[in-house]
Protein backbone atom coordinates (compact mmCIF):
# COMPACT_ATOMS: atom_id res chain seq x y z
CA UNK A 1 0.00 0.00 0.00
CA UNK A 2 1.29 3.47 -0.88
CA UNK A 3 1.91 6.09 1.81
CA UNK A 4 -0.25 8.79 0.16
CA UNK A 5 -3.05 9.17 -2.39
CA UNK A 6 -0.72 9.60 -5.38
CA UNK A 7 0.84 6.68 -7.30
CA UNK A 8 4.28 7.75 -5.99
CA UNK A 9 5.76 7.16 -2.55
CA UNK A 10 6.73 10.24 -0.53
CA UNK A 11 10.49 9.70 -0.84
CA UNK A 12 10.36 9.51 -4.65
CA UNK A 13 7.68 12.14 -5.27
CA UNK A 14 9.87 15.16 -6.07
CA UNK A 15 12.13 13.22 -8.41
CA UNK A 16 9.39 11.39 -10.28
CA UNK A 17 6.38 13.70 -10.48
CA UNK A 18 7.64 15.57 -13.57
CA UNK A 19 7.69 12.27 -15.45
CA UNK A 20 3.94 12.02 -14.94
CA UNK A 21 2.62 15.60 -15.00
CA UNK A 22 3.88 17.94 -17.74
CA UNK A 23 5.37 21.22 -16.51
CA UNK A 24 4.79 20.29 -12.87
CA UNK A 25 7.68 22.45 -11.60
CA UNK A 26 6.09 25.37 -13.46
CA UNK A 27 3.06 25.12 -11.17
CA UNK A 28 5.14 26.42 -8.26
CA UNK A 29 6.67 29.22 -10.32
CA UNK A 30 3.27 30.33 -11.60
CA UNK A 31 1.75 30.18 -8.11
CA UNK A 32 4.52 32.34 -6.67
CA UNK A 33 4.19 34.81 -9.55
CA UNK A 34 0.44 35.22 -8.94
CA UNK A 35 0.97 35.76 -5.22
CA UNK A 36 3.77 38.25 -5.86
CA UNK A 37 1.33 40.32 -7.91
CA UNK A 38 -0.95 40.67 -4.85
CA UNK A 39 1.62 42.78 -2.96
CA UNK A 40 0.56 41.61 0.48
CA UNK A 41 2.51 43.49 3.20
CA UNK A 42 2.77 40.24 5.14
CA UNK A 43 1.76 36.69 4.30
CA UNK A 44 0.15 34.00 6.41
CA UNK A 45 -0.04 31.05 4.03
CA UNK A 46 -2.07 27.84 4.31
CA UNK A 47 -0.92 25.07 1.95
CA UNK A 48 -3.37 22.20 1.53
CA UNK A 49 -1.98 18.91 0.28
CA UNK A 50 1.49 20.34 0.86
CA UNK A 51 3.27 17.11 -0.08
CA UNK A 52 7.01 17.29 0.52
CA UNK A 53 7.12 21.06 1.11
CA UNK A 54 8.66 21.83 -2.27
CA UNK A 55 6.40 24.84 -2.81
CA UNK A 56 7.38 26.35 0.55
CA UNK A 57 11.06 25.80 -0.19
CA UNK A 58 10.78 27.85 -3.37
CA UNK A 59 8.37 30.43 -2.00
CA UNK A 60 10.70 31.37 0.87
CA UNK A 61 13.18 32.77 -1.65
CA UNK A 62 10.53 35.32 -2.61
CA UNK A 63 8.70 35.72 0.71
CA UNK A 64 11.33 35.11 3.41
CA UNK A 65 9.11 36.39 6.23
CA UNK A 66 6.02 34.38 5.26
CA UNK A 67 4.57 32.05 7.88
CA UNK A 68 3.18 28.70 6.73
CA UNK A 69 0.68 26.15 7.92
CA UNK A 70 1.23 22.91 5.98
CA UNK A 71 -1.57 20.35 5.73
CA UNK A 72 -1.38 16.88 4.21
CA UNK A 73 -3.21 13.59 4.86
CA UNK A 74 0.04 11.63 4.59
CA UNK A 75 2.40 11.48 7.58
CA UNK A 76 5.19 10.39 5.23
CA UNK A 77 4.72 13.47 3.06
CA UNK A 78 4.74 15.69 6.15
CA UNK A 79 7.94 14.00 7.34
CA UNK A 80 9.58 14.94 4.03
CA UNK A 81 8.35 18.53 4.42
CA UNK A 82 9.57 18.78 8.01
CA UNK A 83 13.03 17.60 6.99
CA UNK A 84 13.16 20.00 4.06
CA UNK A 85 12.01 22.96 6.17
CA UNK A 86 13.71 22.06 9.43
CA UNK A 87 15.20 25.55 9.78
CA UNK A 88 11.74 27.12 10.06
CA UNK A 89 9.13 27.11 12.81
CA UNK A 90 6.09 26.21 10.73
CA UNK A 91 2.92 24.42 11.77
CA UNK A 92 2.12 20.96 10.36
CA UNK A 93 -1.29 19.30 10.35
CA UNK A 94 -1.94 15.73 9.26
CA UNK A 95 -5.37 15.85 7.70
CA UNK A 96 -7.45 16.66 4.64
CA UNK A 97 -8.67 20.02 3.40
CA UNK A 98 -12.11 19.04 4.65
CA UNK A 99 -10.72 18.70 8.19
CA UNK A 100 -9.38 22.24 8.62
CA UNK A 101 -11.15 24.90 10.65
CA UNK A 102 -9.79 28.44 10.33
CA UNK A 103 -11.60 31.77 10.38
CA UNK A 104 -10.11 34.62 8.30
CA UNK A 105 -6.50 33.86 9.24
CA UNK A 106 -4.67 33.75 5.90
CA UNK A 107 -3.81 36.04 3.02
CA UNK A 108 -2.97 33.01 0.86
CA UNK A 109 -4.33 29.48 0.55
CA UNK A 110 -2.90 27.05 -1.99
CA UNK A 111 -3.88 23.57 -3.11
CA UNK A 112 -1.53 22.15 -5.74
CA UNK A 113 -2.74 18.90 -7.33
CA UNK A 114 -4.64 17.77 -4.25
CA UNK A 115 -8.40 18.34 -4.45
CA UNK A 116 -9.03 16.19 -7.52
CA UNK A 117 -8.87 13.12 -5.28
CA UNK A 118 -12.10 14.23 -3.57
CA UNK A 119 -15.72 13.39 -4.28
CA UNK A 120 -17.98 16.24 -5.40
CA UNK A 121 -19.31 16.66 -1.85
CA UNK A 122 -15.83 16.66 -0.30
CA UNK A 123 -14.55 19.17 -2.83
CA UNK A 124 -17.41 21.57 -2.15
CA UNK A 125 -16.74 21.25 1.58
CA UNK A 126 -13.02 21.88 1.02
CA UNK A 127 -13.64 25.04 -1.02
CA UNK A 128 -15.97 26.37 1.69
CA UNK A 129 -13.25 25.68 4.28
CA UNK A 130 -10.77 27.59 2.12
CA UNK A 131 -13.16 30.54 1.81
CA UNK A 132 -13.61 30.76 5.58
CA UNK A 133 -9.85 30.45 6.17
CA UNK A 134 -9.05 33.45 3.97
CA UNK A 135 -9.07 37.06 5.07
CA UNK A 136 -11.02 39.56 2.96
CA UNK A 137 -9.16 40.14 -0.33
CA UNK A 138 -7.15 36.97 0.30
CA UNK A 139 -6.34 34.68 -2.61
CA UNK A 140 -6.86 30.97 -3.23
CA UNK A 141 -4.50 29.50 -5.83
CA UNK A 142 -5.26 26.02 -7.07
CA UNK A 143 -3.70 23.70 -9.64
CA UNK A 144 -5.76 20.66 -10.59
CA UNK A 145 -6.20 17.95 -13.15
CA UNK A 146 -9.15 18.90 -15.33
CA UNK A 147 -11.25 16.96 -17.80
CA UNK A 148 -12.71 18.17 -21.12
CA UNK A 149 -16.49 18.19 -21.28
CA UNK A 150 -16.38 16.58 -24.73
CA UNK A 151 -15.74 12.82 -24.56
CA UNK A 152 -13.87 12.75 -27.88
CA UNK A 153 -11.51 15.48 -26.72
CA UNK A 154 -11.06 13.71 -23.40
CA UNK A 155 -9.92 10.50 -25.11
CA UNK A 156 -7.59 12.45 -27.37
CA UNK A 157 -6.04 14.40 -24.48
CA UNK A 158 -5.54 11.26 -22.41
CA UNK A 159 -3.65 9.71 -25.33
CA UNK A 160 -1.53 12.86 -25.67
CA UNK A 161 -0.80 12.82 -21.94
CA UNK A 162 0.16 9.15 -22.24
CA UNK A 163 2.63 9.97 -25.02
CA UNK A 164 4.21 12.59 -22.78
CA UNK A 165 4.72 10.01 -20.04
CA UNK A 166 6.32 7.60 -22.48
CA UNK A 167 8.73 10.31 -23.61
CA UNK A 168 9.75 10.63 -19.96
CA UNK A 169 10.61 6.93 -19.76
CA UNK A 170 7.37 5.18 -18.84
CA UNK A 171 6.28 2.13 -20.80
CA UNK A 172 3.08 2.25 -22.84
CA UNK A 173 1.48 -0.05 -20.26
CA UNK A 174 2.50 2.24 -17.36
CA UNK A 175 1.14 5.32 -19.13
CA UNK A 176 -2.11 3.53 -19.94
CA UNK A 177 -2.48 2.36 -16.33
CA UNK A 178 -1.94 5.88 -15.03
CA UNK A 179 -4.48 7.43 -17.37
CA UNK A 180 -6.99 4.70 -16.53
CA UNK A 181 -7.11 6.24 -13.03
CA UNK A 182 -9.03 9.26 -14.41
CA UNK A 183 -12.55 9.12 -13.01
CA UNK A 184 -11.69 6.04 -10.94
CA UNK A 185 -8.92 7.02 -8.51
CA UNK A 186 -9.21 10.77 -8.99
CA UNK A 187 -12.17 12.85 -10.09
CA UNK A 188 -11.31 15.93 -12.15
CA UNK A 189 -13.83 18.68 -12.92
CA UNK A 190 -14.16 20.64 -16.13
CA UNK A 191 -12.82 24.20 -16.18
CA UNK A 192 -16.37 25.56 -16.14
CA UNK A 193 -17.26 23.41 -13.12
CA UNK A 194 -14.27 24.80 -11.21
CA UNK A 195 -15.31 28.37 -11.93
CA UNK A 196 -18.93 27.71 -11.01
CA UNK A 197 -17.97 26.11 -7.68
CA UNK A 198 -15.69 28.97 -6.67
CA UNK A 199 -18.28 31.61 -7.51
CA UNK A 200 -21.02 29.63 -5.77
CA UNK A 201 -18.87 29.54 -2.63
CA UNK A 202 -18.66 33.33 -2.58
CA UNK A 203 -15.39 34.32 -4.28
CA UNK A 204 -15.98 37.59 -6.11
CA UNK A 205 -13.24 37.21 -8.73
CA UNK A 206 -12.09 34.01 -10.45
CA UNK A 207 -9.44 33.66 -13.16
CA UNK A 208 -7.93 30.71 -15.04
CA UNK A 209 -4.30 31.73 -15.53
CA UNK A 210 -2.63 28.55 -16.79
CA UNK A 211 -3.75 25.52 -18.84
CA UNK A 212 -1.79 22.70 -20.47
CA UNK A 213 -2.51 19.06 -21.24
CA UNK A 214 -5.15 18.14 -18.60
CA UNK A 215 -3.98 20.49 -15.84
CA UNK A 216 -5.17 23.97 -14.94
CA UNK A 217 -4.10 26.82 -12.68
CA UNK A 218 -6.93 28.96 -11.29
CA UNK A 219 -7.13 31.63 -8.61
CA UNK A 220 -10.02 33.20 -6.75
CA UNK A 221 -10.16 36.32 -4.57
CA UNK A 222 -12.39 36.61 -1.53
Amino acid sequence: MNDNTTPLSANEYDAEINKTIPFYSTFYEQTIDVITQCNFPSIHWLDLGCGTGALEERALSYFPTASFVLVDPSEKMLDQAKNKLAAYDFKYICGKSTDISFDEEFEVVTAIQSHHYMSAEERECAVKKVFHALKKDGIFVCFENVVPSDETIKKSELLRWGRYQQRQGKTAEEALAHNARCGVSYFPLTVDEHIKLLKKTGFHAVHVFWVSYMQMGIYAIK
